[in-house]
């Protein structure tokens, strides 16, 4: 019995028996580790947990230090199995690896080969990791506590505790070296939140995974550092400038307010003395008038509410006027990234003493982001328009300002054989109920089943996708790991998994046979970042966002939404009349996005709300 398999089912007889019959939902809830984790070691599913994760357990199950011993002994000879099955794959890819990084290696085989660390590069040379000594009455941190990004990183190095406090050089060595010492050190300093970006999401799960945790736990600290990274620590000086801010905005709505009331009252006691027979109807009507007149206003020259300063075309304002001084922050869609980086670095070349700061976090948790007391200094990036009827619309008054054309493109995996597909076909695939669920059902396709990988409820992406493409819903979640389905959903139709970015999405289906998802096509088409990936054609047509492509249907502007109108002399205010110019419409021809702003300041007609 010296099969990897066979020494694995009798360490789960053994530890099964060890834990004399505690509930999963009991342990999960003395050490911190989701039920599903520990349904998982206690079912012998997916792959060996860590010692880590094992050691827990017993811990909490009040199991003693001779029976900690043996069932150690248990471990490592399942883990020892597991290398002699794929221990010369890996130590062979090393040694294959002549430019020194090993990331391709790390997503082939980190599932096989988890529990080794790397001890010599060349020549290549794995040993297992150092067993760890714990601190007593452990439990996993949960990052789901974190409130914002520095308190993030306090939960991060509380994890590197839980794990046994293994020291810098181990951690690099059990990363297989994507975590160098200065990078480890890095990323526990306190300061650590003031730079965030999708490189540091991969260290995170990188260093999850060093510290012992398997997927589904790691997947919960990288979505959790997706959700924090946009939240700045609050500080009292921080927060009295927010109140302030936030009075000093409702003295002068209170202030508008009342010259307009002035005005109407005027204008009705005008009209009064000139037309005696004016009914009170038609007169209110009258006075009202000018605000049905300001709306449609708006809707042409986008621009021009609660901006202020210099025209809206031509770039005939100074530029002094279309500069601001500070910081301003834009937050929301993943698709939207690209554009936004390339809008930012035009502006400050222009505009030297301002900063912005792009924070992709999804078009949803953007929207979340904007408060009336950021409204000066925050501006949310969202895939499409809002419903007119949704909160922020009706209730809070956003404002959405058109910016370009952005062009998504529906993506597959190489391996599928598949290049393009029907509009009828690819809605098949995304039915609820039925379809055709391998690829070899269509002309030239592989025999792998098909997995679908979505954005998360609440992207804009994701709704631009079913409304548009789809023109319905996406069928329910059914996997985690975009493998196979879950044991709880094994009924379910087809395989799909949500991931919480764009990013997430790309590398998915960049390293998952048989994945098909949908992404910004500039990004999607780097082929030297996702050489896996494939830009499928729909009907026959590629994907550009081109105004011209009005029978591509997975097209949709790019907006900039406001939380009511910016403030005048406002870093939102500076920048979005700075949008208008003829300086940001270069930069959006350079970023490959149409201008939905016209040279005669108008809004194209594909820019419009529907």
């Amino acid at each position: 019995m010296d099969s990897y398999a066979d020494q694995k089912a009798e360490f789960i007889r053994d530890l099964v028996v060890r834990m004399g019959g505690t509930e999963a939902d009991d342990l999960a809830r003395r050490t911190g580790l989701l039920d599903a984790t520990v349904r998982a070691l206690l079912a012998g599913d997916g792959e060996l947990m860590s010692w880590e994760v094992v050691s827990a357990c017993l811990a909490a199950a009040g199991v003693d230090g001779v029976e900690v011993s043996e069932v150690r002994g248990r471990w490592a000879a399942a883990e020892a199995a597991r290398w002699e099955e794929w221990g010369g794959q890996l130590v062979g890819a090393f040694e294959r690896n002549g430019n020194g990084k090993p990331t391709k290696a790390i997503e082939t085989y980190r599932t096989k080969v988890p529990w080794r660390q790397l001890t010599e590069r060349y020549p290549v040379t794995f040993k297992p990791w150092t067993e760890p000594t714990f601190t007593v009455d452990r439990r996993l941190p949960d990052p789901s506590t974190a409130n914002d990004i520095r308190h993030f990183y306090v939960l991060l190095a509380e994890l590197r505790k839980w794990a046994g406090s293994p020291r810098q050089s181990e951690i690099e060595k059990r990363s297989w070296g994507t975590l160098p010492d200065a990078t480890i050190s890095a990323m526990l300093q306190k300061d650590r939140w003031r730079t965030t970006s999708d490189r540091e999401r991969t260290r995170v799960g990188h260093f999850a995974r060093a510290c012992g945790l398997p997927a589904a736990e790691i997947a919960r600290w990288v979505e959790a550092y997706e959700r924090v990274r946009h939240i700045l620590p609050t500080d009292d000086l921080a927060g009295a400038r927010a109140e302030g801010a936030e009075l000093r905005r409702r003295l002068a709505a209170a202030q508008t307010e009342a010259a307009e009331l002035r005005e109407r009252l005027a204008a009705a006691e005008s009209e009064r003395h000139a037309d005696p027979d004016t009914t009170t109807a038609t007169r209110r009507w009258r006075a009202g008038r000018r605000w049905s007149l300001s709306v449609a206003t708006a809707a042409v020259v986008v621009f021009a509410a609660g901006a202020g300063v210099g025209r809206l075309a031509g770039g005939a304002a100074s530029p002094g006027s279309l500069c601001f001084t500070g910081t301003l922050h834009l937050v929301g869609s993943t698709a939207f990234e690209r554009t936004a980086d390339i809008i930012r670095r035009g502006y400050e070349d222009r505009c030297p003493h301002a900063k912005i700061e792009v924070s992709a976090i999804g078009s949803n948790e953007g929207v979340r982001a904007l408060t009336a007391g950021n409204a000066a200094s925050t501006v949310a990036m969202h895939d499409g328009y809002l419903a007119p009827d949704s909160d922020e619309v009706r209730l809070r008054g956003f404002r959405g300002y058109p910016v370009a054309l952005v062009a998504f493109a529906v993506i597959a995996n190489r391996d599928t054989n598949v290049t393009g597909l029907s509009l009828r076909d690819l809605r098949s695939i995304y039915a609820q109920n039925t379809g055709p669920t391998d690829w070899n059902r269509f002309k030239g396709g592989a025999d792998l089943p098909i997995r679908l990988v979505s954005r998360t409820e609440g992207s804009g992406t994701r709704g631009i996708f079913e409304e548009h493409v789809l023109k319905g819903p996406e069928p329910d979640l059914s996997s985690s790991d975009c493998r196979r389905k879950d044991d709880l959903r094994v009924a379910l139709h087809v395989i799909r998994c949500e991931r919480s970015s764009q990013a997430q999405v790309l590398d998915t289906v960049d390293t998952v046979p048989g994945t098909i998802g949908y992404a910004e096509v500039h990004v999607a088409s780097d082929a030297r970042r996702y050489p896996n990936v494939r830009i499928l054609a729909l009907d026959g047509r590629t994907p550009t966002a081109s105004r011209a492509m009005d029978r591509y249907s997975f097209v949709a502007p790019e907006i900039f939404y406001t939380d009511g109108p910016p403030p005048n002399g406002s870093s939102a205010s500076a920048f979005l009349t700075f949008l208008a110019t003829d300086d940001a419409r270069r930069l959006l021809q350079q970023a490959g996005a149409p201008a939905c702003v016209t040279p005669a300041a108008l809004l194209s007609a594909p820019c419009q709300a529907n």
